[in-house]
């Protein structure tokens, strides 16, 4: 039983007590250690982080950081899966999360990569979080999960912006812990009200009364602090402010 039959107070606070333990880390160790927490609370199959671009630490590989059984993980490098895999094939050209579900399995090698996985434990039913950097940084933060057709759309329903806040946090915390520059934003203080109010959950509309300014000026800010803070949409923007401290009520 995953945790969507707990109430919604309790899901907060294991979100947020993750999300606390990832923000704190300082060493990879810890980081692999968070990844095994988060499958546990979720109740997942696996979980798995892979990093790219991030200078000395991934010049000859990508920095990966999996809870998939050793058997798959030497069986996936001695057979460059990396050159077949399609969701390393497509994170280059999407900032949407991407359901394993999706990807052509008419393909011969891709229906076997897959099925290759989930004979190997990894999971049947997958789900793939592209993060980018603003400086050319760019990771995967990957769950998977056994279940119904039914159970797993609505374990995604529920818990898609949990993943995508996490995978944000979770890259950062890669480049805290390995000492990679992290970027300033220079936010505007209309921009930061924006953000605060963003993150707090409210509406465009509400946002516009409580600043007294029009919808459209708050779209307006939201696309300048989408474009400063290189977020895909709004609980992306949110995850970065959260983590750099950004998101303070307005004095």
């Amino acid at each position: 039983m995953y945790i969507k039959k707990l109430n919604n107070n309790f899901e907060e606070d294991i979100l947020y007590s993750i999300i606390e333990r990832v923000d704190n880390v300082r060493k990879n160790q810890d980081l692999e250690s968070v990844l095994k927490n988060a499958q546990e609370y979720y109740d997942l199959k696996n979980l798995s982080y892979a990093g790219f671009n991030m200078g000395e630490l991934t010049l000859k590989k990508p920095f990966v950081l999996v809870t998939y059984k050793n058997d798959w993980v030497k069986h996936y490098n001695e057979n460059h899966y990396f050159e077949l895999d399609p969701v390393l094939k497509i994170i280059n050209r999407t900032i949407l999360p991407i359901d394993w579900q999706s990807f052509d399995v008419n393909n011969k090698k891709v229906r076997k990569f897959f099925a290759e996985a989930q004979d190997a434990g990894v999971g049947e039913n997958g789900i793939s979080v592209p993060v980018r950097g603003r400086y050319g940084d760019l990771s995967v933060f990957s769950l998977t999960k056994n279940g119904s057709e039914k159970d797993w759309l609505d374990f995604k329903r529920h818990y898609m912006r949990d993943f995508q806040v996490l995978a944000v946090h979770f890259h950062q915390s890669v480049l805290t812990a390995n000492k990679i520059l992290r970027p300033e934003f220079q936010l505007s203080d209309r921009e930061l009200e924006v953000l605060y109010w963003a993150a707090c959950g409210k509406t465009a509309d509400e946002i516009a009364t409580i600043l007294n300014i029009t919808k459209r000026g708050v779209r307006f800010h939201m696309g300048n602090i989408l474009q400063k803070m290189n977020s895909s949409n709004v609980t992306h923007a949110v995850a970065k402010g959260i983590y750099y401290n950004l998101v303070n009520h307005p004095r």
